[in-house]
């Protein structure tokens, strides 16, 4: 299937799947509709649309037993606000709503539906109106909100189900003949040397309040399903048998217990102090078992690890006054998030919709009792519990206005300055502020600097964190003094391309070399940050103008003779 085919699949499947969910997880019936409304190749989205309500009005259902459900079982997600009020809904109401956020007026959703009164259907766009009016009301959302729910749903995920039950003397009679089968064959069975059977090892509990600096080894398990040693060992063994990310060294248990109904154990491995550890969930639902993600921790620093799709976080005993954000507003609104036996209360469904790359911030209070002094931490949590969760650090001396440390976060988050999918702890500087030329306005020389090996990188940021320009380079690969960063990128002003460059205080000037010709400028006064502005070539035409910009480097001359070579990106 091409891959518009499936985008248009994807959409379809959704709105079939939602039209039809009575909490049944009606995964098949809902495939079997979106797959022939998707064979339409004429008239794009709305021809497609249009077969779905035809078939979705007039075919019957699908029969219950389905040969493929012997091994799989749809991913039963959590209704969100908006899918629970459909629930409430006719299946005739759903659609008319479905439609209406899929961009129809009321008008037009009347008469996508009328076109189908043989099927008993009778709506005009006051009906349209009034079930909408009727989701508003459940749910409390606007309509962005609703839509952003929506989007977010993915109904087409499965898990492979658990072996069926059978009776003692055929489950006999079938290891006999599996093992013959296997003697047969291989004469022999490979053993892993790390697929011990047993449970998780467990922490101290009192081992993290004699280090002024916990970290994930005295991370102590928590939890209300701790003393099940059937759960655990199962969580244990189903992690070892993981083939594509089975664990290295020592399984220890951070979490076990309830969580929204299913059982949950929460595992991180032991591989040595040249790797970081990795977590792995492992959930028990009616019906279904295993391990559902794994994540490498980018530091064995103590973070927040959210919990599957259930909206919660796992905290270390370490972390007190938890507070959380969204980072794509001008200012934070910091809200309080209750923590009980390191387990968070859930955030609102309205932050979990695909923005700011589905990052949330928190921040917490680190209170070590082994003489450790507090501080604040600031992390950067995911939707996705398989995606990286850094740490925000602020280059010394530390940036003290909280402004811009908000107009940061919301550029390294929602302003593409970070990839934070993949990204190590980040830290975040301040290099320098003031007005850019030809009326460009207040501006701010952002450093952004992952603790993985990569090149560090900059980009100039507004007061409230809007970008402004395109990533650029910095010579942080080879440099960790604040003083003696240096950073040089293009920003585009109305009429031209410039070169900035600026650097700490102990660079005492900086100078371009290349197709710019030599251009050079000092700090100014003994202290002060160095600043260099060059004007390159008219601003004209469209991207990817940016690959006809001039081949040029940046030389940044040190107090005591050192020098680097930074080139813009």
């Amino acid at each position: 299937m091409r891959r518009v085919d499936r985008e248009h699949y994807a959409g379809l499947l959704r709105l079939a799947y939602l039209v039809l969910d009575d909490g049944d997880a009606p995964l098949a019936r809902a495939r079997r509709v979106a797959a022939g409304a998707a064979r339409v190749r004429h008239g794009g989205h709305p021809a497609r649309r249009a077969r779905l309500v035809a078939l979705l009005l007039t075919a019957p259902p699908a029969g219950r037993h389905r040969l493929h459900r012997l091994f799989v079982e749809p991913v039963r997600t959590p209704p969100g606000p908006v899918r629970a009020a459909l629930r409430e809904l006719s299946p005739h109401e759903r659609l008319a709503y479905l439609l209406r956020c899929d961009g129809l007026t009321a008008p037009e959703v009347a008469a996508e539906l009328g076109v189908h009164r043989e099927s008993g259907v009778r709506a005009d766009f006051r009906d349209v109106d009034r079930v909408t009016a009727a989701v508003d009301g459940r749910t409390g959302l606007d309509e962005a909100a609703q839509r952003a729910e929506i989007e977010a749903f993915e109904p087409d995920l499965v898990r492979l189900r658990p072996p069926p039950a059978v009776p003692p003397a055929w489950r006999a009679g079938m290891a006999a003949v599996l093992a013959a089968a296997l003697v047969a064959v291989a004469g022999f069975v490979l053993t892993r040397p790390d697929a011990a059977p047993g449970g998780p090892a467990a922490i101290d509990p009192g081992a993290w309040q004699k280090t002024g600096t916990p970290t994930i080894n005295e991370w102590p398990a928590q939890g209300g399903r701790l003393h099940d040693a059937g759960l655990l060992r199962r969580a244990a063994d189903a992690w070892r048998t993981d083939r594509r990310d089975p664990p290295l060294g020592r399984v220890f248990v951070l979490y076990a217990g309830t969580v929204d109904g299913a059982a949950l154990v929460v595992l991180r491995d032991s591989p040595g102090p040249r790797d970081a550890p990795r977590v792995a969930q492992y959930f028990e639902r009616r019906l279904s078992r295993g391990v559902e993600s794994v994540r490498t921790l980018g530091t064995g620093a103590g973070q927040l690890i959210m919990l599957g799709m259930t909206w919660r976080y796992l905290v270390p005993p370490w972390l007190r006054d938890v507070r959380a954000a969204m980072p794509s507003r001008r200012s934070p609104d910091w809200q309080p998030v209750a923590v009980r036996d390191g387990l968070s209360d859930p955030l609102p469904w309205s932050w979990f919709t695909p923005r700011c790359q589905n990052y949330v911030v928190f921040q917490m209070t680190s209170r070590p009792a082994a003489g450790g002094r507090p501080r604040t931490v600031t992390q950067l949590a995911p939707h996705n519990p398989q995606s990286a969760a850094p740490q925000v650090w602020f280059r010394d001396p530390p940036e003290q206005e909280e402004r811009f440390r908000w107009a940061a976060l919301h550029a390294v988050a929602c302003e593409a300055a970070a990839t934070l999918t993949e990204s190590g702890d980040l830290r975040l500087g301040h290099l320098w502020s003031g007005e850019l030329p030809e009326g460009g306005g207040r501006a701010t020389l952002l450093t952004v600097d992952a603790s993985s090996p990569a090149p560090g990188g900059s980009i100039l940021i507004s007061e409230d964190g809007r970008a402004l320009s395109e990533r650029g380079g910095t010579n942080s690969a080879t440099t960790s003094s604040a003083g003696t960063i240096t950073a040089a990128l293009w920003w585009r002003a109305p009429r031209r391309w410039h070169l900035v460059a600026a650097a700490g205080p102990s660079v005492a000037r900086l100078k371009t070399v290349g197709e710019l010709g030599s251009h050079e400028k000092g700090a100014g006064r003994p202290g002060g940050t160095p600043l260099l502005v060059v004007p390159g070539p008219r601003a004209g035409g469209t991207p990817p103008e940016t690959a006809r910009l001039p081949v040029v480097q940046v030389v940044a001359y040190e107090s005591d003779g050192d020098r680097t070579v930074v080139s813009p990106s």
